[in-house]
C-alpha cells in the first residue's frame, strides 16, 4: 500500500480544484480523499471513496491518517454508521447537525470536527 498526494487526474473531475490524496494497492489507485484549505491551519474533509473491492481493508484509514493534518471539518450522512465510527477513531467528534443536508434520500448531516493537537 502506498498513500501519496495525487493529481486531479487521479479523482473525479469534480473533485479537480481540491488538494488530492491517494492509496495505491496493487499498482493502481484504489481510494482518493479530497480536501480543501480553509486557511489558517484548518481544512474540510470533502470526499473519500474506496474501490468496492478493497473497501474494510484498512484503506480509508491509512489514506486520512496520512492526509489530514491540523484542524479538519467534515459532514458525515447521521445514518452512515461506519463512517461516524471511523472518524471517531481518528478524534473527530461530532460538534453540530446540518438538518437536511443531503438530498437522494434527504437526510441530516452530523458536522465533526477534529482538532489540531
Amino acid at each position: 500500500m502506498t498513500i501519496r498526494r495525487g493529481t486531479p487526474s487521479e479523482a473525479p473531475a469534480e473533485w479537480a480544484d481540491y488538494e488530492i490524496w491517494v492509496v495505491e494497492v496493487e499498482g493502481a489507485v484504489r481510494g482518493w480523499a479530497a480536501l480543501r484549505s480553509l486557511g489558517a491551519g484548518e481544512s474540510e474533509l470533502l470526499q473519500v471513496e474506496v474501490a468496492a473491492g478493497y473497501r474494510r481493508r484498512g484503506l480509508a484509514r491509512a489514506l486520512l491518517h496520512a492526509a489530514l493534518t491540523g484542524t479538519v471539518f467534515l459532514e458525515v450522512r447521521a445514518s452512515n454508521a461506519p463512517a461516524i465510527a471511523l472518524y471517531t477513531d481518528l478524534g473527530f467528534v461530532v460538534t453540530g447537525r446540518r438538518r437536511d443536508y443531503y438530498h437522494a434520500p434527504r437526510e441530516d448531516a452530523l458536522v465533526m470536527e477534529r482538532r489540531k493537537v
